[in-house]
């Protein structure tokens, strides 16, 4: 098949480079750069996604570009890779593949979720008709017990007895061969995976589900995913370089500017205690002149009163 072709000239190119059939003389001298346009991007970053789903339901068909592992080296260890937009590239393109993958696999969640839900299986016509049989038995029974413990036959009545338990025994297993028929179909119930997208038997054996946990499909979109959260880290890792660092010095410089204004704080209070303290002794000594003059008139008055009083007393004495 065409497609079978593709792959195997993709698969020689990347082996033995697209000039394999050209004789040694044919060959062109050039050498390759990380920034030829025939170089592979995507593999220069780490893989090419192309590699990763060969044959599967999620092929991505040939790269047509060159993986040189040459070229991956020299970009590996060029100092200023930040300049060239491949990385970003790269990201943009395993996002897409990943998004459109979340849209399939949340199609696909809607697609089971009725499973929860399944209807009960009726029982056949022909069961229908053997339940009912049992049911007319096990009553017609019934009745001959009954007369038989009337009449006083007890041995009688208890043989019709085991009778009656194995008909309503026979007739429960058929009662329950629709439940039972109910529960194979849940054991071979669907789930989507999370890492993938593909559908999976539930309570599947151990060899299907670590048949599928190495397939192509489910390690390709796996290696896709850790490689975005590894480009996320990085991402995070370098917005904390770029913030600005103190130093020992600025560092330094802060505590002493610190320290100078704690000390003006201190010479502030210091200050305003002293005046506070000379306010209060002011005050006081007003208040000591206050009491002095008080004093002073209450002590004239007392001798005007005084000798005012002798000036009357002397004056009624003559």
């Amino acid at each position: 098949p065409t497609f079978d072709m593709d792959s195997t000239r993709a698969l020689l190119d990347e082996l033995m480079g697209k000039d394999r059939n050209l004789l040694p003389n044919e060959k062109p001298k050039k050498n390759l750069h990380f920034t030829d346009p025939e170089v592979c991007k995507y593999f220069l970053c780490g893989f090419c996604p192309n590699e990763l789903f060969t044959n599967t339901k999620s092929d991505l068909g040939p790269c047509l570009k060159m993986h040189d592992a040459t070229c991956r080296e020299e970009f590996k260890k060029y100092p200023d890779k930040q300049r060239f937009p491949f990385e970003d590239e790269f990201v943009e393109y395993l996002e897409r593949l990943v998004s459109e993958l979340d849209k399939r696999i949340k199609r696909g969640h809607e697609r089971l979720d009725h499973q929860n839900d399944l209807p009960q299986v009726p029982l056949s016509e022909e069961n229908k008709e053997k339940v009912d049989s049992l049911t007319e038995r096990i009553s017609s029974l019934v009745k001959q017990m009954e007369d038989l413990g009337e009449e006083g036959k007890v041995e009688e009545s208890q043989a019709l007895m085991q009778q009656v338990d194995q008909l309503k025994f026979e007739r429960e297993l058929l009662l329950r061969s629709g439940e039972v028929r109910s529960i194979t179909q849940q054991e071979k119930r669907m789930k989507v995976c999370d890492i993938c997208g593909a559908f999976l038997v539930i309570g599947d054996t151990d060899k299907r589900t670590a048949s599928h946990l190495e397939g192509k499909q489910h390690q390709g979109y796996l290696k896709i995913r850790s490689a975005l959260d590894e480009y996320q880290s990085k991402e995070i890792d370098r917005a904390k370089e770029k913030e600005p660092q103190p130093t020992k010095e600025k560092d330094y410089t802060r505590e002493k500017e610190i320290s100078k204004e704690s000390e003006r704080e201190r010479a502030r209070d210091r200050s305003s205690s002293r005046r506070t303290i000379s306010r209060e002794r002011e005050r006081e000594r007003d208040r000591d002149r206050e009491r002095d003059r008080d004093r002073d008139h209450r002590e004239r008055t007392r001798e005007r009163s005084r000798d005012q009083s002798k000036e009357r007393r002397l004056r009624l004495k003559y």
